[in-house]
């Protein structure tokens, strides 16, 4: 009997593909999300049909995208952008103002549209199993933002099924998590001089940060995904700007949070930055991927 003898170097090459193959499975099995807000409907974007912009979601790659700002939008031309980056299911939350909306590879379902008490409403909806919330929290008053995220999490509650749950989008708001950032005072001086120029704000609570809206969140037991995880996700592109929020603890008000039972599915989570979210928004979108 012959035995068939196959040369090492072949060998080699065999169990790398192997790996490789098995490793591009797993990421396939892998939902990746991602929440961005793109700066007032993208408007520096000023190709056709917000060309750069598609290219990079196509290049992302995300099965969910939670976006923020979607301004001068209507929900057909949403669908239309969706549909460019390979997501068929969109939904807006409203067409004036400063919408939230929600856009997927799978069908979106059960979706409620919640404007009343909230500056700017969120979007609760189901994709997959997942519920998902989509917000974007009063940029100027902290006892607004705080009543808000009161509606928010007794939205979670009233949930039959709390699990499997995200909440996701731009909270205005700074987290306990990240108090030992904020001790050089210059986000604390920034919110002063903005109140002396706007005389409608009022982002202090005596002269001090608030972090109660953060607060009531981990109470409540949801997770910040990315300080779970404290990963950096960086897509292929280098980054070549450094002065948005969400670069540094110190200024991060873009969060996704997840129910305690996603807390060992949470595979990467982070901040991407490159050439194009480093040019294209004031914000860095944030981006997590669970194991099916």
């Amino acid at each position: 009997m012959i035995k068939s003898i196959i040369p090492p170097v072949r060998l080699l090459l065999l169990c790398l593909l192997t790996v490789c193959m098995s490793s591009l499975n797993a990421q396939k099995n892998n939902l990746k999300i991602v929440s961005y807000n793109i700066y007032e409907g993208m408007t520096l974007d000023t190709t056709s049909n917000k060309a750069k912009f598609s290219a990079w979601v196509n290049e992302i790659s995300p099965d969910i995208l939670a976006l923020q700002e979607v301004n001068k939008f209507t929900q057909l031309s949403l669908e239309t952008l969706a549909r460019s980056f390979n997501h068929p299911y969109a939904v807006l939350l409203k067409e004036k103002g400063f919408p939230v909306a929600l856009t997927s590879k799978y069908p979106i379902v059960n979706v409620e549209k919640v404007i009343d008490n909230m500056h700017h409403g969120f979007i609760k909806a189901e994709i997959n199993g997942y519920n998902i919330i989509v917000l974007h929290l009063s940029p100027h008053k902290y006892l607004k933002r705080r009543e808000e995220i009161e509606v928010i999490l007794q939205t979670i509650r009233t949930m039959p099924d709390q699990k499997k749950t995200m909440i996701m989008g731009d909270f205005n708001s700074f987290s306990i998590l990240d108090a030992d950032a904020y001790e050089d005072g210059k986000i604390r001086q920034k919110l002063i001089d903005m109140g002396k120029k706007y005389t409608y704000h009022d982002n202090l609570v005596n002269g001090e940060l608030d972090f109660e809206v953060h607060n009531k969140i981990l109470k409540s037991g949801l997770i910040d995904a990315v300080k779970i995880k404290s990963k950096s996700y960086n897509s292929s592109r280098p980054t070549v700007h450094s002065s948005n929020n969400g670069e540094n603890p110190s200024s991060r008000i873009d969060y996704i949070y997840v129910s305690k039972d996603l807390n060992n599915k949470v595979v990467t989570a982070g901040i991407i930055k490159d050439e194009f979210t480093g040019l294209y928004s004031d914000h860095y979108p944030v981006c997590i991927e669970l194991k099916k």
